[in-house]
């Protein structure tokens, strides 16, 4: 994590204007909650439908007020709308104390309506601000902070919320919905300025049109869409689990007020923890490869969670007694362990959103997201309801969100193969090996390049793979294709199978069609120059091919070594590779970058001592 991000004013201001905004929503959200469940609902399905129409009611301003937020978020300068908008939850939740002093159910949805309207026109501004006070590298982390943060806020709001969702308490929630839209308003005031990224837009206020434009605007970039699309099912399937929070404490699992808080908490502690270690896993960049096991967890997880069988009561266990009760811790892991993942599947999602979206249209993308994840959770809540209309329990409903979402999480794998087993490789060789990374900032981080390193093992590969800073394309021996399931894999990782004049010459003008696409396409491509693994360990001639590919394009190399690998049980040390059992495990290696070549000076002669220099005598 980039620790000094949260204490600087760049991004702390912000920071805590998110938290208390969601800290505060959630305040009135889950005192709504509580005293319908409890206090307010004639039986149990009148309330279970009301607290499903309450999630219509705030999530539907995303939907109607997303293409005017977006637009004004383009045009203004972002930190005066903040402070706006602030204004606006002062006077919201003024109203809102009102609608909970007079116990008006119709009022409250209402409230929670203008609530819905204030975060919609928030949305866009939260996520597109935030490549304008962080850099590149510190995105991932940023969003690591306010996904934690967010459902930290939740957590806190969610536990004095059903405190305060007592009709004897009435007095104390009106005064702290109100206090802290003020502390939060007094947060934005010292938010840096954030320059409007088109201030010459002209607004459209004819929102069907609108709406209309910026989806087919944001279309037109389709791998931004298509994050979109998988974070808006993340929220139908999340919004399909928690709001059944309050009636699976108190239909399932017997339990009090408390125990719902304690659901929610548990989810909220593990988001959070999500959040960071997908932050610890992506190494500072947007690694998507953690989306699918992110997915594939939250169904597995979710699926157990609606297997719960706990012993049944007449009256309502209070905290401590239903954590007695057997069964009940075990929810608590897969509750955990749901959140957990969702950590894991959201956080590089909006950090790909903002990071390949156009500065000019980012707050418009940002829009078609809420948008989009609106119409998901409307869904979500009307499924709901009819679900439970139709006599569904609680723990059916989880179990559909789990089958429901395992075909979602293999189409996301289908979609990107080449990212999910980057992150597998690295977490393979990471557990064989300790490996050591240097020097390798030196590779560009964008725009072509070549990359050529010494080959010691069938190991090597797996190895760059997970620890090259961007996905790179490698060329591969052809009879690695011809493996079961090596080839399928090389495939989908879309490496460049070759040969020689000796063994199908046929692909040999085929791949180096292939590198100068990839290269022109301003991808990375990995090579290595020996033409095979070395059966002495020492560094062999490299072959005229590499001449070949930077005269036909001239591209910027980078130098790359390999030390340690040499008598590791992928190499050939002992004659055949992969004989026997594995040996070496856990043995250090290091990857380390030369400084890069430009094209003219780039030989063959000058590139193998490079890397026998880069080498040195560890081999």
């Amino acid at each position: 994590m980039a620790n000094s991000i949260i204490s600087e004013r760049r991004f702390l201001p912000y920071f805590c204007t998110q938290f208390l905004g969601a800290f505060n929503d959630n305040i009135y959200r889950y005192a709504f909650a509580i005293l319908i469940t409890y206090f307010l609902a004639k039986n149990n399905q009148d309330g279970a439908i009301i607290i499903n129409s309450a999630l219509v009611a705030f999530i539907l301003p995303f939907f109607v007020f997303g293409a005017i937020a977006g637009q004004l978020a383009d045009k203004y300068e972002k930190a005066f709308l903040i402070r706006r908008i602030k204004i606006a939850e002062i006077i919201i939740m003024i109203a809102g104390s009102f609608a909970v002093y007079f116990e008006s159910t119709y009022g409250m949805l209402a409230i929670l309506f203008a609530l819905g309207s204030q975060s919609a026109f928030f949305g866009p501004i939260k996520y597109s601000i935030l490549p304008q006070h962080v850099s590149k590298d510190e995105l991932l982390d940023a969003n690591a902070y306010v996904e934690a943060g967010t459902f930290i806020a939740i957590l806190l709001g969610t536990i004095l919320g059903g405190v305060l969702g007592d009709p004897a308490l009435v007095y104390y929630l009106m005064a702290a919905i109100v206090s802290f839209a003020i502390i939060g308003w007094v947060a934005a005031q010292f938010i840096p300025d954030a320059p409007a990224a088109m201030p010459e837009l002209k607004m459209s206020f004819n929102i069907p049109k609108a709406t209309i434009q910026i989806i087919r605007n944001t279309y037109s970039n389709r791998p931004v869409f298509m994050s979109i699309l998988a974070n808006s099912w993340f929220w139908f399937v999340g919004a399909l689990i928690l709001t059944q929070f309050p009636i699976f404490a108190k239909d399932v699992l017997a339990g009090d007020e408390n125990v719902a808080i304690l659901l929610l908490a548990t989810f909220s502690i593990g988001i959070g923890l999500g959040s960071f270690a997908c932050s610890i896993f992506s190494r500072g960049r947007v690694e998507v490869g953690l989306v699918p096991f992110g997915a594939i967890g939250i169904s597995f997880f979710a699926w157990q969670l609606g297997r719960t069988d706990i012993e049944v009561s007449e009256q309502l266990r209070t905290l401590a007694e239903i954590l007695a009760v057997p069964g009940a811790w075990w929810v608590i892991v897969n509750l955990t362990m749901i959140a957990f993942c969702s950590g894991l599947f959201i956080v590089p999602l909006y950090a790909f959103m903002q990071l390949y979206s156009k500065e000019e249209h980012r707050s418009r993308t940002i829009a078609v997201n809420n948008i989009i994840n609106a119409l998901f959770m409307i869904a979500a809540g009307v499924m709901a309801a009819v679900l439970l209309a139709m006599n569904f329990t609680v723990l059916q409903i989880f179990k559909t969100a789990a089958v429901m979402n395992i075909f979602v999480a293999v189409y996301i794998f289908s979609r990107v193969p080449e990212h999910f087993l980057r992150l597998l490789s690295w977490l393979l060789m990471h557990s064989i090996y300790r490996i050591k990374k240097v020097d390798l900032d030196k590779i560009p981080k964008e725009g072509p390049a070549l990359v050529v390193c010494n080959h010691v093992s069938f190991f090597d590969p797996p190895i760059l793979l997970g620890v090259l800073p961007r996905p790179a394309r490698f060329v591969m021996w052809h009879g690695f294709y011809d493996l079961p399931v090596v080839g399928k894999i090389f495939k989908w990782l879309k490496t460049i199978p070759i040969g020689n004049s000796r063994d199908r010459a046929d692909l040999v003008p085929l791949a180096f069609d292939r590198i100068a696409q990839e290269l022109d396409a301003g991808n990375l491509v990995v090579i290595f120059p020996e033409g095979g693994i070395t059966k002495d360990g020492e560094l062999n001639k490299f072959q005229p091919g590499i001449d070949k590919i930077l005269k036909r394009t001239p591209v910027p190399v980078v130098p790359l070594a390999l030390r340690g690998m040499w008598g590791t049980w992928s190499s050939r040390k002992k004659g055949r590779a992969l004989k026997g059992l594995p040996t070496k495990l856990l043995k250090k290696l290091t990857v380390v970058a030369g400084d890069v070549i430009e094209p003219e000076q780039a030989s063959r002669e000058v590139l193998h001592s490079k890397v026998l220099e880069l080498r040195g005598d560890e081999k």
